[in-house]
Order: C-alpha cells, then structure tokens, then sequence
C-alpha cells in the first residue's frame, strides 16, 4: 500500500493558515467542518495542495458552469473513471444542485439520463469525448455551447482535469472513502 502520512499536526503558520481556509470553504458543499483526506494528503506537498485546492475552489464556487451541470459532468467523470472517492464526495453536492436519485443511478450505471435537458445531455457527452480521448463532437459541442457558452464548455474540460488529478491522489496513496459517506456501487 502507498499510503502517506496525514501531516495535519505538523502544519504550521502558512500552511496551517490555508488548511483551515480549505476546509472552511468546501463546509458548506461538503456539509463537514473538516477537509476531506484527498486534500489532507495532498498537504504533504502544501504547494501542491494550494494550486489544486485554489482550481477546485474556482470551477466549484466561482465557475460559470451551473452547479447542476457542473455536479453531472463530475460524478459522470467519476463513474466513468471508476473514481469511487470523488463519486461519494459528490452525492451531497449533486443532491444539493436538484440532481435526483434517479439521474445518479443512471450516470453511475453509465446512461445518459433522457430525463435531462439536452444541453445537460450535451454536457455528459463532452465528458464522455474527454474520457474517450476524443475531440468533442460537432453537434454535442454546439448543442453545449448554444446554452452555456464557450467559457462553460472550457471550464467542463478542466473540471475532468482537476476530478482526474483527484482521481489519481486518491489510487495512488490509497485514500479511502470518510466513514459516513455513501459507497458508490462499483
């Protein structure tokens, strides 16, 4: 196992200072008063842990994707990806963006819900491109852009880049799941 070592104790000044930011800003989408541990780990390398917690703080809380959108397009990359922390660290905030039970079982089992507007359809399909490694297609870019704009559809792309850096935290070092959160079905 690569687990590395919790170094919340040994946080001082600075660092310490941008942990307590960290977990105070993501309380209320986490609905917990305390980081969660891809995020503890990363501040092994408090570097690290400033610039990928500073992206995450912009496209969740300051991005210009809706939050409904921006909720499917990362536990769509979660499931696809088979990132099981990163699907259980966002049940809550999908559920708080109107996301129903319904559209989760089916993006985790890997359909496009056709309950979904099309352009949220649309925005599951860049997903899908971006994880095939595929240029996104012609009629589901349009499909995106004509409702939420090019700036959105940038912002979908770096949303699976920063889910993917967490993704990847996550299997490396053996992150497992916070006791009390929802265990996803893969």
């Amino acid at each position: 196992m690569a687990e590395i070592p919790d170094p919340t104790n040994s946080l001082t000044g600075k660092d310490r200072e941008l942990f307590d930011y960290m977990a105070s800003a993501r309380a209320h989408a986490e609905g917990r008063s305390h980081l969660g541990d891809v995020y503890v780990r990363m501040f092994n390398n408090p570097g690290v842990a400033e610039k990928v917690g500073a992206l995450g703080e912009h496209l969740r809380f300051h991005g210009s994707l809706p939050d409904d959108v921006r909720e499917l397009v990362i536990l769509r990359f979660a499931s696809k990806q088979r990132f099981p922390y990163e699907w259980s660290h966002h049940q809550r905030p999908a559920k708080l963006a109107g996301i129903s039970q319904e559209v989760i079982d089916a993006l985790t089992a890997g359909d496009v819900p056709q309950i979904l507007p099309e352009a949220s359809q649309a925005a599951i399909e860049v997903v899908d491109a971006i994880i095939a490694m595929k240029s996104i297609p012609p009629g589901v870019q349009r499909q995106f852009v004509d409702t939420y704009g090019v700036s959105c559809l940038v912002e979908v792309v770096a949303v699976c880049g920063l889910y993917a850096i967490m993704g990847y935290m996550t299997t490396a070092f053996d992150i497992h799941i916070e006791e009390g959160l929802p265990m996803p079905p893969f």
